[in-house]
């Protein structure tokens, strides 16, 4: 198994490498750690073509060589910092320091890993409060694999809720939670919003078949809001969805859902694919 991590320097990535080393120490699988670290500035050249062909995608950002080279050395410090902690926890691992288009360097190692660690905001909500979340959705969108998504502290990863309406996301979903539980010993709730009352058995006997202790419930409401109360409500400390479903399901990771999950949201959140 090959996780990705994506590091930069704010808390909700910290608690997202404490995440990634938690889970790889007690898998009892081989695990990759491949930490990656994305400068998204590059120097100002004084060439016209080649300085506006940086600006595609508003990545990375022009300025003068002594600035790149300030970010360039923390950001290999950073990963120099992770290293140590993996060579000491006697794991697997490789860092990559990269420049360019944040999302686009992800996903391009994404294509090789099982699972994507990273936290709900970054280095940019540290620097001005308000301004980040843009960069974790279109990541979510283009992702090719699952992503666990942390909030500022990284989570127990003992109880957790999963948002099910049948559909293959949300099946997805299901055996995302079955994988984490062949680390972790876990208890799940599994969520559906809407009135069908034997929807839920399937997986339940599903998870239940595996030693996974499970309950039920049915809500009504709004999915974003229902889903976030129910999985609160629970005392999860992660709800676990499919990137698409049905109907509501297939919007939760669009628009005005994703802002309310993954900003308001006090858990952590896996999006399963």
């Amino acid at each position: 198994m090959r996780i990705l991590v994506a590091l930069d320097e704010s808390r909700w990535s910290a608690a997202a490498a404490t995440t990634a080393l938690r889970l790889a120490s007690a898998s009892p699988k081989d695990v990759d750690l491949c930490a990656v670290h994305v400068v998204s500035v590059a120097h100002l050249s004084g060439v016209l073509l080649r300085d506006l062909a940086g600006l595609m995608g508003f990545e990375p950002v022009l300025v003068p060589e002594k600035v790149a080279a300030v970010y360039r050395t923390r950001g290999q410090a950073l990963l120099d910092r992770f290293s140590a902690r993996c060579q000491a926890a006697g794991l697997s691992h490789s860092t990559h320091l990269e420049r360019g288009n944040t999302v686009t360097r992800l996903v391009h190692y994404a294509n090789d890993c099982d699972l994507m660690i990273c936290g709900v905001r970054g280095e940019e909500e540290e620097l001005d409060p308000g301004t980040g979340g843009g960069t974790l959705e279109r990541l979510v969108r283009r992702s090719p694999i699952s992503m666990l998504i942390v909030s500022d502290t990284a989570p127990r990863l003992e109880r957790v809720a999963i948002g099910y309406d049948g559909s293959e996301g949300s099946q997805c979903a299901v055996k995302a939670v079955r994988h984490l539980a062949e680390v972790l010993e876990l208890d799940v709730r599994l969520m559906f919003v809407g009135e069908q009352n034997s929807l839920l058995e399937e997986p339940r006997a599903s998870l239940e078949r595996d030693g996974i202790r499970t309950e039920c419930i049915v809500m009504d409401g709004e999915p974003h809001e229902a889903l976030a109360a129910g999985a609160t409500d629970a005392g999860a400390d992660l709800l676990v969805i499919g990137y698409r479903g049905r109907s509501w399901l297939s919007d939760v990771l669009l628009g005005r859902v994703t802002e309310f999950l993954l900003g308001k949201l006090r858990i952590a959140m896996l999006v399963a694919r």
